[in-house]
């Protein structure tokens, strides 16, 4: 039977549409490759606004295959094939790159945790794999790294410098520096910072990572721009609150703007402090028994307060939907949409707090991180 000519645009319009192969870790419901790949294939709703896919998914890669396993469902349903390795998935078990953009989400899947606490996600083998096919074929692809670069310091620092030396299209990072602001909240360049605090919940290096980026999104639009940082220190239980190295003022700012119910519990509090090299103030707080939203505030020098919500569906995932938008504009522009050294610092900032908090809590120098942009 003959096409209509609805179904022959449309069967025109995906074949038109840019390739991409997606590596995952494992893919489960509500995992990062769920809330991603689900909007990745059938589009998804931002504002009141419904959008269908830019891109056509053709391949995976799947790490670990669990009990509760989507991907080969998912797979079948959509006609994608899933390849034994990455490179395959890339090349659509050919000898050549045959898509044209790469999405690694390497979060979640049964991995072993480092001694200071980073769950081990394979994202710098993976990165290697991906890049290996690139370098093989003489031409780089756009490329998307889902939340932080790695769990060692000389890892993520590699990765990093292997996007800028082979200048390949880049998203990375969070997805909460893209969601909404509730009350909306946007600095200028050049605002004049004198202190920043950033609130979260749940695992200090899963979620917690979530507050860093955010804070440093915010952070960097500072007079003078990034600057760096000059030390880092943890702190847990009832002396974060006792701390005179942050204000409470802002954490009041910050919790006004709450939107969740927060369950009854009495989870103690974690704390990371930043100090920058330009004498600005950081702190991020891992408040359980406070918080089920990233919040935010700010004091400018002048003594001006901001404070807003970085608003997720906490039940929905929504907010993946900016994470889907944005890889398929790295893929069709070949253009990252910010600078990676916000992720690579936001990294360095997480590993320096959790070895902080097994080194007995103490202030550790952070020369490593002197990274300006």
């Amino acid at each position: 039977m003959p096409l209509s000519r609805r179904a022959f645009l449309a069967a025109l319009a995906a074949e038109n549409r840019p390739k991409v192969a997606c590596i995952l870790n494992v893919y489960f419901p509500n995992s990062h490759a769920d809330v991603f790949m689900s909007r990745l294939l059938e589009g998804y709703r931002l504002n009141g606004a419904s959008h269908r896919p830019r891109v056509q998914t053709v391949s995976l890669y799947v790490d670990q295959f669990p009990p509760n396993d989507m991907a080969r469902e998912q797979a079948a349903e959509y006609g994608i094939r899933i390849y034994p390795s990455v490179k395959e998935a890339l090349c659509l078990g050919g000898a050549t790159l045959a898509v044209d953009g790469v999405a690694v989400i390497g979060e979640h899947g049964d991995y072993p945790r480092t001694a200071r606490g980073n769950f081990q996600y394979p994202r710098k083998k993976r990165f290697d794999e991906v890049t290996a096919v690139f370098q093989q074929n003489n031409r780089v692809l756009p490329l998307m790294n889902d939340k932080y670069f790695a769990y060692e310091w000389a890892d993520a620092r590699a990765m990093y410098d292997r996007v800028k030396r082979d200048r390949i299209p880049f998203f990375c990072g969070s997805s909460l520096p893209l969601t909404w602001r509730r009350p909306a909240l946007e600095f200028q360049p050049g605002i004049e910072l004198d202190e920043l605090l950033a609130v979260s919940f749940s695992d200090l290096e899963e979620h917690g990572y979530h507050a860093i980026e955010l804070l440093q999104a915010m952070a960097e639009k500072r007079k003078g721009g990034e600057t760096g940082i000059a030390e880092i220190r943890c702190v847990e239980g009832d002396a974060v609150f006792t701390d005179p190295f942050w204000s409470r003022a802002l954490l009041d700012a910050a919790l006004r703007h709450r939107v969740n119910h927060v369950p009854k519990n009495n989870t103690p509090p974690q704390a990371i402090f930043v100090r920058y090299n330009d004498g600005v103030k950081a702190s991020i707080l891992n408040l359980n028994a406070q918080a089920r939203d990233y919040l935010f505030a700010a004091r400018e020098k002048s003594g001006k307060l901001h404070s807003s919500c970085f608003y997720i569906q906490l039940y929905n995932h929504n907010h993946w939907g900016f994470m889907v938008r944005h890889f398929e504009d790295v893929v069709l522009s070949k253009r990252s949409p910010y600078p990676p050294e916000r992720t690579l610092l936001s990294n360095g900032i997480m590993l320096a707090g959790l070895e902080s908090r097994v080194t007995g809590h103490a202030w550790l120098p952070t020369p490593h991180l002197n990274i300006r942009y």
